[in-house]
Protein backbone atom coordinates (compact mmCIF):
# COMPACT_ATOMS: atom_id res chain seq x y z
CA UNK A 1 0.00 0.00 0.00
CA UNK A 2 1.09 3.08 -1.25
CA UNK A 3 0.32 7.19 -0.11
CA UNK A 4 -1.14 8.68 -3.10
CA UNK A 5 -2.56 11.93 -1.99
CA UNK A 6 -3.11 13.98 1.39
CA UNK A 7 -6.06 16.40 1.83
CA UNK A 8 -5.96 18.54 4.86
CA UNK A 9 -8.81 21.36 5.89
CA UNK A 10 -8.10 23.66 8.72
CA UNK A 11 -4.67 22.53 9.52
CA UNK A 12 -2.71 24.46 11.40
CA UNK A 13 -1.06 27.16 9.11
CA UNK A 14 -3.18 26.50 5.88
CA UNK A 15 -6.34 28.50 6.03
CA UNK A 16 -7.35 26.99 2.78
CA UNK A 17 -8.15 22.87 1.97
CA UNK A 18 -5.06 21.25 0.74
CA UNK A 19 -4.24 19.04 -1.35
CA UNK A 20 -1.06 17.54 -1.45
CA UNK A 21 0.12 15.06 -4.28
CA UNK A 22 2.49 12.60 -3.38
CA UNK A 23 5.28 11.05 -6.21
CA UNK A 24 8.17 8.13 -5.56
CA UNK A 25 10.19 11.24 -4.77
CA UNK A 26 8.43 14.74 -3.58
CA UNK A 27 10.70 17.41 -2.41
CA UNK A 28 9.57 20.65 -0.36
CA UNK A 29 11.60 23.68 -0.61
CA UNK A 30 10.32 27.09 0.24
CA UNK A 31 11.54 30.10 2.94
CA UNK A 32 11.55 29.44 7.02
CA UNK A 33 8.17 28.95 8.72
CA UNK A 34 6.44 28.84 5.23
CA UNK A 35 4.72 25.62 6.33
CA UNK A 36 6.96 22.49 5.18
CA UNK A 37 7.42 20.95 8.14
CA UNK A 38 3.67 21.35 9.39
CA UNK A 39 2.88 19.91 5.71
CA UNK A 40 5.05 17.02 6.30
CA UNK A 41 4.35 16.05 9.67
CA UNK A 42 0.46 16.14 9.10
CA UNK A 43 1.59 12.33 7.43
CA UNK A 44 3.13 11.32 10.55
CA UNK A 45 0.18 12.84 12.91
CA UNK A 46 -2.39 10.77 10.73
CA UNK A 47 0.10 7.74 10.39
CA UNK A 48 0.74 7.73 14.08
CA UNK A 49 -2.97 7.92 14.73
CA UNK A 50 -3.79 4.83 12.58
CA UNK A 51 -1.47 2.38 15.16
CA UNK A 52 -2.65 3.71 18.45
CA UNK A 53 -1.88 1.58 21.48
CA UNK A 54 -4.26 0.95 24.36
CA UNK A 55 -2.27 2.71 26.46
CA UNK A 56 -2.98 6.24 24.37
CA UNK A 57 -6.28 4.64 22.68
CA UNK A 58 -8.11 7.23 24.55
CA UNK A 59 -7.01 10.30 22.86
CA UNK A 60 -7.97 10.23 18.82
CA UNK A 61 -4.75 12.13 17.53
CA UNK A 62 -1.62 11.47 19.36
CA UNK A 63 -0.35 14.83 20.02
CA UNK A 64 2.89 13.11 20.51
CA UNK A 65 4.31 10.47 19.20
CA UNK A 66 8.25 8.77 18.29
CA UNK A 67 9.61 12.28 20.19
CA UNK A 68 7.41 14.61 17.44
CA UNK A 69 5.62 16.85 19.28
CA UNK A 70 2.78 18.18 16.90
CA UNK A 71 1.21 20.26 19.42
CA UNK A 72 0.18 21.26 23.17
CA UNK A 73 -3.36 20.73 22.34
CA UNK A 74 -5.85 19.59 19.65
CA UNK A 75 -6.49 23.38 19.47
CA UNK A 76 -2.48 23.82 17.93
CA UNK A 77 -3.33 21.57 15.19
CA UNK A 78 -6.64 23.40 13.78
CA UNK A 79 -5.64 26.78 11.93
CA UNK A 80 -6.13 30.22 13.74
CA UNK A 81 -6.10 28.00 17.36
CA UNK A 82 -10.08 28.04 17.23
CA UNK A 83 -11.45 25.77 19.87
CA UNK A 84 -14.43 24.77 17.93
CA UNK A 85 -13.45 24.20 14.67
CA UNK A 86 -13.48 20.91 12.87
CA UNK A 87 -9.96 19.31 11.21
CA UNK A 88 -10.09 17.03 8.29
CA UNK A 89 -7.37 14.74 7.29
CA UNK A 90 -7.98 12.45 4.25
CA UNK A 91 -5.72 9.78 2.73
CA UNK A 92 -5.63 8.07 -0.61
CA UNK A 93 -3.67 5.18 -1.04
CA UNK A 94 -2.76 2.35 -3.21
CA UNK A 95 -2.76 -1.16 -3.35
CA UNK A 96 -1.34 -2.61 -6.93
CA UNK A 97 -4.89 -1.46 -9.12
CA UNK A 98 -6.86 -0.97 -6.28
CA UNK A 99 -7.20 2.04 -4.17
CA UNK A 100 -8.47 3.25 -0.84
CA UNK A 101 -9.60 6.28 0.50
CA UNK A 102 -9.64 6.81 4.18
CA UNK A 103 -11.24 10.41 5.82
CA UNK A 104 -12.04 11.64 9.55
CA UNK A 105 -12.97 14.68 10.70
CA UNK A 106 -12.39 15.59 14.23
CA UNK A 107 -13.95 18.29 16.54
CA UNK A 108 -12.73 19.16 19.69
CA UNK A 109 -15.70 19.92 22.79
CA UNK A 110 -15.56 22.57 25.58
CA UNK A 111 -17.02 20.39 28.62
CA UNK A 112 -16.43 22.77 31.73
CA UNK A 113 -15.07 22.38 34.60
CA UNK A 114 -13.99 18.76 32.63
CA UNK A 115 -11.03 18.60 29.90
CA UNK A 116 -12.55 18.85 26.05
CA UNK A 117 -12.87 15.64 24.45
CA UNK A 118 -12.35 15.13 20.70
CA UNK A 119 -14.82 13.48 18.44
CA UNK A 120 -15.09 12.00 15.89
CA UNK A 121 -17.62 13.47 13.54
CA UNK A 122 -17.47 12.06 10.30
CA UNK A 123 -15.51 8.92 9.57
CA UNK A 124 -15.35 7.25 5.68
CA UNK A 125 -13.33 4.53 4.06
CA UNK A 126 -13.72 3.33 0.47
CA UNK A 127 -12.18 0.62 -1.49
CA UNK A 128 -12.85 -0.23 -4.60
CA UNK A 129 -16.76 -0.49 -4.68
CA UNK A 130 -17.00 -1.05 -1.41
CA UNK A 131 -17.95 2.46 0.72
CA UNK A 132 -18.94 2.76 4.95
CA UNK A 133 -20.13 6.66 6.12
CA UNK A 134 -20.27 7.53 9.55
CA UNK A 135 -21.68 10.43 11.17
CA UNK A 136 -22.13 11.06 14.65
CA UNK A 137 -25.57 11.94 15.07
CA UNK A 138 -24.88 14.37 18.30
CA UNK A 139 -21.72 16.03 20.18
CA UNK A 140 -23.27 13.58 23.32
CA UNK A 141 -20.75 10.91 23.82
CA UNK A 142 -22.73 8.52 24.32
CA UNK A 143 -24.38 9.16 20.79
CA UNK A 144 -25.19 7.13 18.57
CA UNK A 145 -23.29 7.13 14.29
CA UNK A 146 -25.71 6.86 11.41
CA UNK A 147 -23.57 4.71 9.67
CA UNK A 148 -24.40 3.92 5.84
CA UNK A 149 -22.50 1.19 3.74
CA UNK A 150 -22.38 1.28 -0.01
CA UNK A 151 -25.02 3.55 -0.14
CA UNK A 152 -27.40 1.86 1.27
CA UNK A 153 -30.08 3.39 4.04
CA UNK A 154 -28.30 4.58 7.12
CA UNK A 155 -28.45 2.61 10.43
CA UNK A 156 -27.81 3.56 14.18
CA UNK A 157 -24.62 1.92 15.28
CA UNK A 158 -22.23 2.62 18.31
CA UNK A 159 -18.85 2.98 17.03
CA UNK A 160 -15.44 2.51 19.62
CA UNK A 161 -12.73 4.74 18.22
CA UNK A 162 -8.57 3.64 18.37
CA UNK A 163 -7.22 6.45 17.09
CA UNK A 164 -8.81 7.35 14.15
CA UNK A 165 -10.12 3.62 13.80
CA UNK A 166 -12.71 1.32 14.63
CA UNK A 167 -11.53 -0.53 17.65
CA UNK A 168 -14.58 -3.39 16.93
CA UNK A 169 -14.96 -4.12 13.79
CA UNK A 170 -17.09 -6.80 14.35
CA UNK A 171 -20.18 -3.82 14.33
CA UNK A 172 -19.00 -3.14 10.30
CA UNK A 173 -19.23 -5.47 7.27
CA UNK A 174 -16.21 -8.19 7.03
CA UNK A 175 -14.21 -6.29 4.28
CA UNK A 176 -13.01 -3.43 6.61
CA UNK A 177 -10.80 -6.09 8.71
CA UNK A 178 -8.05 -6.86 5.85
CA UNK A 179 -8.73 -3.38 4.59
CA UNK A 180 -7.88 -1.79 8.26
CA UNK A 181 -5.19 -4.53 8.75
CA UNK A 182 -3.29 -2.83 5.48
CA UNK A 183 -3.72 0.42 6.43
CA UNK A 184 -2.01 -0.06 9.65
CA UNK A 185 0.73 -2.10 7.64
CA UNK A 186 1.18 0.81 6.00
CA UNK A 187 1.00 3.49 9.33
CA UNK A 188 3.77 0.90 10.37
CA UNK A 189 6.04 1.55 7.47
CA UNK A 190 5.90 5.69 7.88
CA UNK A 191 9.83 6.20 9.08
CA UNK A 192 10.19 9.96 10.19
CA UNK A 193 13.88 11.96 10.43
CA UNK A 194 14.05 15.19 12.52
CA UNK A 195 16.46 17.87 12.26
CA UNK A 196 18.39 18.22 13.60
CA UNK A 197 19.73 14.46 14.59
CA UNK A 198 21.23 13.02 17.52
CA UNK A 199 23.82 10.25 17.21
CA UNK A 200 23.89 8.61 20.65
CA UNK A 201 27.52 9.04 21.95
CA UNK A 202 30.68 6.28 22.22
CA UNK A 203 30.32 3.23 23.41
CA UNK A 204 27.57 1.48 21.45
CA UNK A 205 25.85 -1.90 22.96
CA UNK A 206 23.52 -3.30 20.69
CA UNK A 207 21.77 -5.35 23.69
CA UNK A 208 18.58 -3.52 24.00
CA UNK A 209 18.15 -2.56 20.32
CA UNK A 210 15.51 -3.94 18.29
CA UNK A 211 15.75 -4.03 14.81
CA UNK A 212 12.23 -2.95 13.76
CA UNK A 213 12.56 0.12 16.32
CA UNK A 214 12.62 3.53 14.35
CA UNK A 215 13.97 6.31 16.12
CA UNK A 216 13.23 9.81 14.86
CA UNK A 217 16.33 11.62 15.66
CA UNK A 218 18.53 8.85 14.33
CA UNK A 219 19.70 7.92 17.81
CA UNK A 220 19.75 4.17 16.64
CA UNK A 221 21.83 4.03 13.69
CA UNK A 222 25.35 2.79 15.23
CA UNK A 223 23.14 0.06 16.56
CA UNK A 224 21.41 -0.44 13.56
CA UNK A 225 24.96 -0.59 11.57
CA UNK A 226 26.56 -3.08 14.10
CA UNK A 227 23.04 -5.00 13.79
CA UNK A 228 23.13 -5.44 9.99
CA UNK A 229 26.45 -6.53 8.49
CA UNK A 230 24.68 -5.76 4.12
CA UNK A 231 24.24 -2.29 5.81
CA UNK A 232 26.97 -1.91 7.56
CA UNK A 233 29.36 -2.77 3.96
CA UNK A 234 26.86 -0.16 2.19
CA UNK A 235 27.45 2.49 5.03
CA UNK A 236 31.28 2.04 4.69
CA UNK A 237 31.09 2.42 0.93
CA UNK A 238 29.02 5.22 0.42
CA UNK A 239 31.37 7.59 3.23
CA UNK A 240 34.10 6.42 1.33
CA UNK A 241 33.11 7.99 -2.11
CA UNK A 242 31.40 10.56 -0.59
CA UNK A 243 33.77 12.16 2.01
CA UNK A 244 37.02 9.90 1.54
CA UNK A 245 36.61 8.36 4.85
CA UNK A 246 36.99 5.11 6.51
CA UNK A 247 34.33 3.96 8.94
CA UNK A 248 35.41 0.91 11.89
CA UNK A 249 34.16 -0.33 14.43
CA UNK A 250 35.87 -1.01 17.72
CA UNK A 251 35.39 -3.85 19.66
CA UNK A 252 35.53 -3.64 23.64
CA UNK A 253 33.82 -6.61 24.90
CA UNK A 254 30.25 -6.28 24.62
CA UNK A 255 30.80 -2.37 23.48
CA UNK A 256 31.81 -1.23 20.53
CA UNK A 257 32.89 2.47 19.21
CA UNK A 258 32.67 3.99 15.60
CA UNK A 259 36.04 4.92 14.14
CA UNK A 260 36.42 7.51 11.53
CA UNK A 261 40.05 7.24 9.37
CA UNK A 262 41.25 9.58 7.11
CA UNK A 263 42.46 8.06 3.73
CA UNK A 264 44.66 10.77 3.49
CA UNK A 265 46.58 10.13 6.97
CA UNK A 266 44.86 7.45 8.51
CA UNK A 267 44.00 9.20 11.79
CA UNK A 268 41.62 7.81 13.78
CA UNK A 269 38.97 9.46 15.44
CA UNK A 270 35.43 9.07 17.48
CA UNK A 271 32.65 8.89 15.09
CA UNK A 272 30.67 11.48 17.22
CA UNK A 273 34.05 13.64 17.64
CA UNK A 274 34.16 13.70 13.61
CA UNK A 275 32.45 16.68 13.24
CA UNK A 276 28.58 17.62 12.36
CA UNK A 277 28.13 16.86 9.18
CA UNK A 278 29.17 12.93 9.31
CA UNK A 279 27.27 12.22 12.00
CA UNK A 280 23.52 14.14 10.81
CA UNK A 281 24.25 12.22 7.61
CA UNK A 282 24.26 8.75 8.93
CA UNK A 283 20.33 8.18 9.59
CA UNK A 284 19.52 9.84 6.45
CA UNK A 285 22.02 7.13 4.44
CA UNK A 286 20.13 4.64 6.51
CA UNK A 287 17.01 5.35 5.35
CA UNK A 288 17.99 5.30 1.60
CA UNK A 289 20.14 2.15 1.55
CA UNK A 290 16.82 0.55 3.27
CA UNK A 291 14.17 1.82 1.52
CA UNK A 292 13.56 -0.87 -0.74
CA UNK A 293 13.62 -3.55 1.70
CA UNK A 294 11.46 -1.32 4.45
CA UNK A 295 7.82 -2.79 3.04
CA UNK A 296 4.92 -0.50 2.52
CA UNK A 297 5.44 3.28 3.96
CA UNK A 298 6.74 6.47 2.95
CA UNK A 299 10.22 8.40 4.41
CA UNK A 300 10.20 11.39 5.13
CA UNK A 301 13.55 13.10 5.79
CA UNK A 302 13.92 17.25 7.32
CA UNK A 303 16.80 18.62 5.58
CA UNK A 304 18.67 16.24 4.67
CA UNK A 305 21.86 18.48 3.68
CA UNK A 306 22.03 19.35 7.69
CA UNK A 307 25.39 20.15 8.63
CA UNK A 308 27.11 19.33 5.15
CA UNK A 309 29.18 21.46 2.60
CA UNK A 310 26.98 22.41 -0.30
CA UNK A 311 29.66 20.14 -2.49
CA UNK A 312 28.77 16.71 -0.28
CA UNK A 313 24.81 17.79 -1.24
CA UNK A 314 25.21 15.83 -4.55
CA UNK A 315 26.36 12.71 -2.83
CA UNK A 316 23.15 13.17 -0.63
CA UNK A 317 20.85 13.41 -4.13
CA UNK A 318 22.70 10.70 -5.78
CA UNK A 319 22.33 8.44 -2.55
CA UNK A 320 18.28 8.98 -2.64
CA UNK A 321 18.01 8.81 -6.36
CA UNK A 322 19.81 5.27 -6.63
CA UNK A 323 17.80 3.35 -4.02
CA UNK A 324 14.47 5.39 -4.83
CA UNK A 325 11.86 2.86 -3.78
CA UNK A 326 9.58 2.99 -6.71
CA UNK A 327 6.58 0.56 -6.01
CA UNK A 328 5.60 0.38 -1.76
CA UNK A 329 7.50 3.77 -0.75
CA UNK A 330 7.84 7.26 -1.35
CA UNK A 331 10.79 9.69 -0.18
CA UNK A 332 9.55 13.17 1.14
CA UNK A 333 12.41 15.83 1.70
CA UNK A 334 12.42 19.29 3.05
CA UNK A 335 15.53 20.84 1.75
CA UNK A 336 16.77 24.19 1.27
CA UNK A 337 19.29 22.53 -0.52
CA UNK A 338 19.35 23.84 -4.62
CA UNK A 339 22.03 20.92 -5.24
CA UNK A 340 19.56 18.28 -4.59
CA UNK A 341 17.15 19.64 -6.86
CA UNK A 342 19.66 20.43 -9.49
CA UNK A 343 20.81 16.80 -9.24
CA UNK A 344 17.08 15.36 -9.58
CA UNK A 345 16.45 17.69 -12.14
CA UNK A 346 20.20 15.91 -14.37
CA UNK A 347 18.69 12.38 -13.85
CA UNK A 348 15.27 13.35 -15.70
CA UNK A 349 17.45 15.39 -18.49
CA UNK A 350 19.60 12.02 -18.60
CA UNK A 351 16.78 9.77 -18.76
CA UNK A 352 17.87 7.88 -15.65
CA UNK A 353 14.79 8.67 -13.73
CA UNK A 354 11.34 9.48 -14.87
CA UNK A 355 9.43 13.35 -14.68
CA UNK A 356 6.47 10.83 -13.45
CA UNK A 357 8.33 10.12 -10.37
CA UNK A 358 9.39 13.62 -8.87
CA UNK A 359 6.93 16.01 -7.95
CA UNK A 360 8.35 19.64 -6.72
CA UNK A 361 6.67 21.83 -4.16
CA UNK A 362 6.92 25.46 -3.14
CA UNK A 363 5.95 27.15 0.18
CA UNK A 364 5.05 30.15 0.80
CA UNK A 365 3.54 32.26 3.45
CA UNK A 366 0.97 35.43 2.32
CA UNK A 367 0.26 37.72 4.83
CA UNK A 368 -3.54 37.64 3.92
CA UNK A 369 -4.49 34.24 3.20
CA UNK A 370 -2.12 32.00 5.46
CA UNK A 371 0.64 29.40 4.25
CA UNK A 372 0.19 28.25 0.45
CA UNK A 373 1.51 25.71 -1.49
CA UNK A 374 1.94 25.56 -5.52
CA UNK A 375 2.88 22.17 -7.02
CA UNK A 376 5.79 22.66 -9.99
CA UNK A 377 6.37 19.42 -12.46
CA UNK A 378 9.42 18.76 -14.17
CA UNK A 379 9.79 17.73 -17.93
CA UNK A 380 11.50 15.57 -20.04
CA UNK A 381 14.10 17.98 -20.65
CA UNK A 382 14.57 18.75 -16.85
CA UNK A 383 13.30 21.61 -16.90
CA UNK A 384 10.86 23.32 -14.38
CA UNK A 385 7.39 24.84 -14.87
CA UNK A 386 6.21 27.46 -12.79
CA UNK A 387 9.44 28.24 -11.02
CA UNK A 388 8.54 31.16 -8.73
CA UNK A 389 10.57 34.37 -9.02
CA UNK A 390 13.55 34.84 -6.55
CA UNK A 391 14.00 31.10 -5.36
CA UNK A 392 17.54 29.62 -5.62
CA UNK A 393 18.74 33.10 -6.97
CA UNK A 394 21.00 34.25 -4.36
CA UNK A 395 24.20 32.77 -5.66
CA UNK A 396 23.65 34.56 -9.18
CA UNK A 397 22.05 37.89 -7.43
CA UNK A 398 25.64 38.24 -5.33
CA UNK A 399 27.88 37.31 -8.62
CA UNK A 400 25.50 40.37 -10.24
CA UNK A 401 26.32 42.59 -7.10
CA UNK A 402 29.97 41.68 -6.68
CA UNK A 403 30.06 42.99 -10.01
CA UNK A 404 28.23 46.04 -9.89
CA UNK A 405 30.73 46.91 -7.04
CA UNK A 406 33.83 46.09 -8.91
CA UNK A 407 32.54 48.21 -11.58
CA UNK A 408 31.78 51.12 -9.30
CA UNK A 409 34.98 51.10 -7.64
CA UNK A 410 37.11 51.10 -11.14
CA UNK A 411 34.55 54.15 -12.31
CA UNK A 412 35.40 56.03 -8.92
CA UNK A 413 39.60 55.04 -9.32
CA UNK A 414 39.23 56.25 -13.22
CA UNK A 415 37.23 59.65 -11.92
CA UNK A 416 39.83 59.97 -9.46
CA UNK A 417 42.73 59.27 -11.68
CA UNK A 418 41.21 61.82 -14.81
CA UNK A 419 40.55 64.73 -11.97
CA UNK A 420 44.67 64.07 -10.69
CA UNK A 421 45.27 64.68 -14.45
CA UNK A 422 43.17 67.60 -15.24
CA UNK A 423 44.54 69.08 -12.19
CA UNK A 424 48.30 68.44 -12.96
CA UNK A 425 47.85 69.94 -16.19
CA UNK A 426 46.13 73.24 -14.94
CA UNK A 427 48.93 73.78 -12.68
CA UNK A 428 51.62 73.63 -15.06
CA UNK A 429 49.79 75.67 -17.81
CA UNK A 430 49.69 78.35 -14.99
Amino acid sequence: MKLQKLNLKRYKCFREDLNFEIAPLTILVGANNSGKTALVRAIHLLASSLVVSENNSHELLLLRADEIRHGRTFVDLVNGHAIHRKLSLSAELANGSNESLLNVTVQNVEKPPKPDERQILNWCLASGTDRIEAQRKSLDPQSLYDVSVSGREPDERPIVWRGVLPQKTHQLPNWIDPQIEEIRKWANGVRYLKCPRRIASSHFTTESYSPDAHNTNGMHAPMALAADNDLWDSVREWYRKAFGVRLERKAEGRYFDLIVRSNTNGAGIPFDQSGAGLSQVLPVAMAALTANQAGPGVDIIEHPETGLQPAAHAHVAELFLEHLAKRERSMILETHSEMILLRTRRWIAEKRLSPEDVLVYWLYMDPDDGAGLRKITINERGQMGSWPHGIFTEDYEEVLAIRRAVADNEAMNTNAHNIGISKAIDSNVQ
